[in-house]
């Protein structure tokens, strides 16, 4: 199979400052988004450091050896954890973070916060991973019995995050690729601003992956900018 992909990140309307940061690496056939958090200082720190780190670890890792998906991440959360009690010993700093590599026609998926890995398959689209939220976390308690109230203004808190104090409890998944399978890691200026439906069609329109990433980020800020967006798209051909 042949992969094609593209990634595009925009400030948006209102931030000051884009939070966001990406990987579109095709030599180590890594991919990745991460999301400084809102509400705490040095996002964009956070973010960059966060792929910087994801990257670096990885060019570590010997040819032929299978990565420890689990321990990169926990390595990540300690570098920006470290960085977060000197540029805010009182706050920390933190981000998102979700990244896909590819191993012959297996796709890995490490998963932390709320930006996002959705999969496009025969005119159906799936998110393969889980936003980690009070709202969520919530529901997975009803589902098993638990009494559970939440705060409206507080259901879209991170539960996990790049860079809270170890250990961190991250998501990681492995999927099986098949030809014309198309990929979008997104962060939630996209997926809070664009409804599901759109995202496959445009997935689904798109000749390349550029046109795809172009159309969801402007998308996002024709309804009003309102946050940093990115897209980093893979297509299967």
């Amino acid at each position: 199979m042949k992969l094609r992909s593209f990634a595009l990140t925009d400030i948006g309307r209102v931030r000051p400052e884009n939070e966001d940061s990406y990987l579109n690496s095709e030599t180590q056939h890594l991919y990745a988004v991460a999301d400084g958090i809102g509400g705490l200082p040095a996002g964009a720190q956070a973010s960059q450091m966060a792929i910087g780190a994801l990257e670096k670890l990885f060019q570590k890792v010997p040819a032929g050896q299978k990565p420890d998906y689990h321990h990169i991440l926990a390595e990540i959360n300690r570098q920006v954890f470290i960085l977060g009690r000197v540029l805010s010993p009182q706050f920390g700093i933190g981000c998102t973070l979700t990244f896909a590599h590819l191993t012959g026609v297996k796709l890995h998926i490490g998963h932390v916060g709320d930006s996002a890995a959705l999969r496009l398959r025969a005119k159906a689209l799936e998110q393969l991973t889980s936003d980690h939220t009070v709202e969520n976390e919530m529901k997975e308690r009803a589902a098993r019995g638990e009494a559970m109230a939440m705060l409206l203004e507080n259901r879209n808190a991170l539960t996990r995050c790049i860079g809270q104090p170890p250990p961190l409890e991250a998501e990681c998944l492995t999927h099986t690729v098949l030809p014309h399978d198309r990929y979008l890691l997104a962060t939630d200026g996209i997926t809070r601003f664009v409804a599901a439906n759109e995202i496959r069609d445009i997935l689904e329109a798109a000749a390349e992956p550029q046109e795809a990433a172009t159309k969801l980020v402007d998308l996002a800020n024709a309804r009003g900018g309102l946050d940093n967006a990115t897209a980093v798209i893979l297509f299967f051909d």
